[in-house]
C-alpha cells in the first residue's frame, strides 16, 4: 500500500493538493529550522500550525458538505503519514471515516476491498523524511480588491487584497482595525481604518503582507471566507493615521502570518 493509492481512491484532487501544499510549506520550514539549530522537533512545529488552520473545518458544526469531513480526516492522516508524522486523534478519526464512507457507499468498490489494508497501513509507524520535500508552485485564485475574513483561534480578522505578486502568485493584503468573534458578513464591517504594525522605533506603521499558500477560493480548510469579490478599490483600508510603511510589503504565508496577526492586535490593545 502506498499513500498515493489511498488519496487516489478518495478521489478529491483539490483537497489532496491543498493539504499537501500546507504540509510541504510547514515541513520545509521546520526542517530548515531544525538544521539551523532553532528547533528540536519538526513534528511539534508542524502539527499545531496545521491544526490551527484545518480545525477551522474539522471543529465546525454547520455548513458542512456530506462526508467531506470524513474525506478530510482520511486525507490528512494519509498525508501526515507520508511526511513522517502521526497524530493519534487524527488517525482514529480517519479509521472511523473509512467505516462511514464504506457504510454509506460513498467511494468505490475497490476502496471497500482495500479498506483493511488501508487501516493497517495508517496504523504503522511513519518514516521520517531525510530531505526537504519538493516545493510546490505558488498560485492563487484570489484577486485584487477581494475582501475576506481569516479565522485564527476563533477570532475573525478582515483583510483587503491590494494586488497580486508575480502572475497570480500571492495576494498582497492589509488588515482592517476590526475583529469579530463569529464569521462576519460584509455589512458587519463598520470601519475602513487600517491596522498597523509596531516596529522597533515604537511607532505603528502601515503594513502589507504577501501571503503565499493562500490558493483556493473557496478555502478547503474553511479558514478564509470571501466577503466581497474584485469589485473595486473603494473598500481599501485607510492607513492615513499610521506612520509610513517600512518597505513595500512583508513576505509571509498562511502559517507565519498567524503569529504576526496575534502580535499586531495584542500589542496595540495594550497601548489603548
Amino acid at each position: 500500500m502506498k499513500h498515493k493509492q489511498i488519496t487516489d481512491k478518495i478521489g478529491f484532487e483539490q483537497l489532496n493538493e491543498s493539504i499537501e501544499d500546507d504540509l510541504i510549506r510547514l515541513v520545509t520550514r521546520g526542517m530548515a529550522r531544525k538544521n539551523g539549530g532553532s528547533l528540536d522537533d519538526v513534528e511539534s512545529y508542524v502539527l499545531p500550525l496545521m491544526l490551527t488552520r484545518w480545525n477551522c473545518f474539522l471543529l465546525a458544526e454547520t455548513g458542512l458538505a456530506k462526508y467531506y469531513k470524513e474525506k478530510v480526516y482520511l486525507t490528512l492522516a494519509t498525508l501526515l503519514h507520508k511526511y513522517g508524522f502521526s497524530d493519534k486523534h487524527i488517525t482514529e478519526k480517519a479509521l472511523e471515516a473509512i467505516d462511514v464512507l464504506n457504510d454509506n457507499v460513498v467511494l468505490s468498490d475497490d476502496f471497500f476491498r482495500k479498506s483493511p489494508k488501508i487501516k493497517e497501513f495508517l496504523k504503522t509507524k511513519p518514516t521520517a523524511l531525510k530531505r526537504k520535500p519538493s516545493r510546490q508552485k505558488n498560485t492563487t485564485f484570489f484577486r485584487a480588491n477581494d475582501l475576506f475574513s481569516i479565522n485564527i483561534d476563533g477570532t475573525y480578522y478582515i483583510a483587503f487584497i491590494h494586488k497580486l505578486t508575480g502572475i497570480n502568485e500571492s495576494p498582497v493584503i492589509e488588515f482592517y482595525d476590526e475583529t469579530f468573534n463569529r464569521p462576519p458578513k460584509l455589512e458587519d464591517i463598520k470601519t475602513k481604518k487600517a491596522r498597523g504594525q509596531q516596529y522597533n522605533d515604537g511607532m505603528v506603521h502601515a503594513s502589507k503582507f504577501a501571503i503565499y499558500g493562500m490558493k483556493y477560493q473557496p478555502d478547503l480548510a474553511n479558514q478564509i471566507h470571501l466577503l466581497s469579490a474584485s469589485e473595486n478599490s473603494v473598500m481599501a483600508p485607510d492607513s492615513s493615521h499610521l506612520e509610513e510603511s517600512v518597505g513595500v510589503y512583508t513576505v509571509s504565508n498562511l502559517f507565519t502570518i498567524q503569529d504576526t496577526i496575534r502580535k499586531m492586535f495584542s500589542e496595540q490593545r495594550r497601548q489603548s
